[in-house]
């Protein structure tokens, strides 16, 4: 059955690729190009007014679009610049070229929008976040460093597992639930420094955007949320050089071309951090030592108008140290190869190989128990995609994939003749995704859209691997094995499947009011094993196998959305529910590093998540911003025939990222002079915690007692930030220039409580809080161009 289904996809996917032929209409291709510079203006947005038909120029500044014949009136608009107005006569295929006029720099009214003003109304995908990059250097963030995912949880329905915290959490989903890709791989660490800062720099991304809701068919392998980042394309026109320095760290970019049809972007980023270190008064963290640095390289290549050919390379590492005798280093390398060809005018494929791997070092260094502790995670894929449109209403996308997975969930090795440590090696786990995907969406009306997506995985778990056999009617752990079977190098030890559906519908009731609605079910056999709050190092992931089934989400979503004076304000309303099958949670006392028996550690959980979220935002005027508030609850559910492993009697308890309340005001003034002043005020509610409930005498000592597991909450969390920024451009037209951003992290010095935890002393049980940042922190950063 699963061959057939598969089979079934790659036999539309062929048909798709040789037999769509759409009426007679032409292509009409427009060069958009700054008045001034002459440089292409990626983003920019095109409509033709007699239809309403549009589209997006690409980071070249290109844009093409497939319309029938006749005078059409076209509106060209960006970010940035006047809006333009062109009639174009179409009676056979035509390129133009359109220059926009770009707005002053200090200017009575700014758009800080980095999308066509009302596509919030217009398109069919609802749950989105698309973020401005030049906006993101001007907020006020911790040491002036700009970072992604960290302006992404001021946003409605992501949060963090606290402050400084690594990755992020969508909707009641887990850190690993998030489906990461740069420039189509996936990352499976994004933090530098233990989680104060994102290992991507924001001075090579071109487009970031979070999909909260149900994503489209061509997406799967996560259950909670899909970011997309894409790199900028070198400059076509000369060679250019930005970057920027802040009080952690230095960055630097250059582009330009090296032939007529190559062109090369590179840049990198290197921290200091260690004199901040030194600052702190806590002994743990002044004698710690820290270093970071990442890189980003890109080539594109156009032979023709028709093809192009892009290779992407990223590298991260870092190195931390605590006081003592041990030092962490991890490392991310990924490397991304693309060749899209225009088949015809309304057919494009793209074929994509990739390779994304996450290592991570533990090095002891004590003398005589010197040792090396490594895990690893590696991904290895290929994939074809084709893109069909027919008049602009019927739009196609299809494909298939397939993915080799390697993973290394531990292994540790002595170093040195001296070392009394013994080796120790679990078995490395291999395993194989395929998948297939169709997605249509398609314009009913000028007011109806329908998007609806099929996808296909099927998963194999492959030797070489000793798979244990347990006892039945018995609870699985070492005590229960009965048996062992060993499969060989690359044969089938556990399979699973299964069918993805996807749909979106959107209803415009009103010229700037629709209603939006979206379902779909994913699945995910990769899994982050970790039993703390926040992502650290130690961390590792680990396939779905015979005793770790794949998870699987169900979500289902409806919103409200509408634009008042001439889209100058956005309002949002949006609810969801999500329910969660096969979710990973952990036995009282687990052990799970270097465990060669994981599954007896490990429990499965059912989990639950819904909430609604507000949002309100104003996106031109001096004064522009957004206020959202967000009620949600994510809840876990370990529901057992045996009474020893149920956690709260089987009860749906609080999940570690279960934030009731959450509310992010962010503003931005446009002052005179190209002053601008921007502040973020964040409150959301504490995070699940188990405190101690009692105590007992064993063996003549008193032990704490912990016998609900998420019963309390740490104290809330609120904060301010603030900054200054100065753009010194005196005109549009300006290429050397900078921007100096001055800004104050927690201006109220606010001790929020990172975590609390108890210890006995003096036949009493002391609590105590730990605060990340518990005093005001100023930052001065300075971003350069020429």
């Amino acid at each position: 059955m699963k061959l057939r289904l598969l089979l079934l996809f790659l036999f539309i996917f062929f048909i798709l690729c040789t037999s769509l032929h759409a009426q007679q209409r032409f292509r009409l291709q427009v060069a958009v190009r700054d008045g001034v510079t002459k440089k292409p203006v990626p983003g920019a947005s095109l409509i033709i007014a007699e239809t309403k038909a549009g589209a997006r120029a690409d980071t070249a500044g290109l844009i093409s679009l497939n319309h029938a014949p006749g005078i059409l009136t076209v509106y060209v608009s960006a970010v940035g610049y006047f809006r333009g107005r062109e009639t174009v006569t179409l009676n056979a295929n035509k390129q133009i070229e359109y220059f926009l006029q770009p707005r002053s720099t200090d200017l009575e009214e700014v758009d800080v929008r980095a999308t066509r003003e009302d596509k919030n109304i217009k398109s069919v995908q609802m749950g989105e976040i698309q973020l401005s990059m030049p906006e993101l250097k001007r907020m006020p963030v911790v040491l002036g460093e700009p970072d992604i995912l960290k302006a992404l949880s001021l946003q409605a329905g992501v949060t963090t597992a606290g402050e400084g915290a690594g990755g992020f959490n969508v909707r009641g989903g887990r850190a690993d639930q998030n489906l990461i890709l740069i420039d189509g791989a996936p990352l499976f660490n994004t933090s530098h420094l233990l989680g104060f800062y994102t290992n991507i720099n924001p001075d090579l991304v071109q487009d970031v955007s979070l999909s909260k809701g149900a994503y489209t068919a061509q997406y799967g392998g996560r259950v909670s949320s899909l970011l997309l980042m894409s790199t900028r394309n070198g400059n076509k026109d000369g060679w250019r050089l930005s970057g920027g320095i802040s009080p952690v760290s230095v960055r630097a970019v250059v582009d330009g071309p090296i032939a007529k049809k190559l062109t090369l972007i590179a840049g990198g980023r290197i921290a200091f951090p260690n004199y901040l270190l030194k600052l702190f008064p806590t002994a743990s963290v002044n004698q710690s030592r820290a270093f970071f640095y990442d890189g980003n390289l890109k080539l594109t290549y156009t032979p023709s108008e028709r093809s192009t050919v892009s290779l992407s390379a990223y590298r991260s590492q870092d190195n931390f140290r605590f006081p003592g005798d041990t030092l962490y280093g991890w490392t991310s390398n990924v490397v991304t190869g693309r060749w899209s060809y225009l088949i015809r005018p309304a057919l494009q494929l793209n074929l994509t190989a990739l390779y994304s791997g996450y290592h991570l070092n533990v090095d002891g260094i004590k003398p005589g128990l010197a040792f090396r502790f490594s895990s690893y995670i590696e991904q290895r894929e290929g994939k074809a995609d084709i893109y069909y449109t027919l008049r602009q209403k019927y739009k196609i996308h299809a494909g298939v994939n397939a993915i080799l997975y390697g993973i290394q969930t531990g292994k540790v090795t002595p170093v040195g003749n001296d070392s009394s440590i013994n080796p120790q090696n679990i078995t490395p786990e291999k395993g194989r995704e395929l998948g297939a995907y169709i997605n249509a969406e398609w314009e009913l009306t000028p007011s109806v859209t329908l998007q609806a997506g099929l996808r296909y995985t099927t998963f194999a778990f492959l030797g070489s691997q000793i798979v244990y056999q347990y006892a039945e009617n018995r609870p699985v752990s070492p005590e229960t094995i009965i048996d062992s079977v060993r499969y060989g190098r690359g044969q089938v030890a556990q399979t699973y499947g299964g069918l993805e559906p996807r749909l979106a519908l959107r209803v415009q009731v009103a010229k700037n009011t629709a209603i939006k609605a979206s379902a779909g079910r994913t699945r995910q056999y990769v899994n982050l094993i970790s039993n703390t709050t926040a992502i650290t190092p130690l961390d590792f992931w680990k396939l779905s196998d015979r005793y770790v089934p794949p998870q699987i989400a169900d979500q289902v979503s409806v919103g409200l959305f509408q634009n008042l004076r001439e889209n100058t304000f956005e309002l949002s309303v949006e609810g969801y529910y999500k329910r969660l099958q096969n979710q990973i949670e952990y036995r009282n006392g687990a052990s799970l590093i270097l465990n060669p028996m994981l599954e007896t550690a490990l429990l499965q959980a059912d989990g639950r998540a819904y909430g609604v979220e507000f949002g309100i935002s104003k996106n031109k005027g001096r004064l522009t911003g957004q206020l959202n508030y967000t009620y949600a609850r994510s809840l876990i559910a370990v529901q057992t025939p045996f009474d020893e492993l149920r956690i709260n009697g089987g009860r749906y308890y609080p999940a570690y990222i279960d934030r009731p309340h959450t509310l992010n005001l962010q503003t931005r003034w446009a002052m005179s002079h190209n002053w601008v002043f921007s502040t973020n005020f964040v409150y959301y509610t504490g995070v699940p915690a188990t405190y101690p409930d009692g105590q007992y005498i064993y063996n003549g000592g008193s032990v704490q007692d912990y016998s609900q597991r998420n019963a309390d909450r740490i104290p809330d969390y609120h904060r301010l930030d603030v900054a200054f920024s100065k753009d010194t451009r005196y005109n549009k037209a300006q290429k050397r220039y900078g921007v100096w951003t001055l800004g104050i992290y927690n201006v109220y010095a606010h001790k929020n409580p990172y975590s609390i935890y108890f210890t006995r002393y003096n036949q009493r049980t002391e609590s105590y809080r730990l605060s990340v940042f518990g005093t005001m922190i100023p930052s001065v950063a300075y971003n350069f161009y020429f």
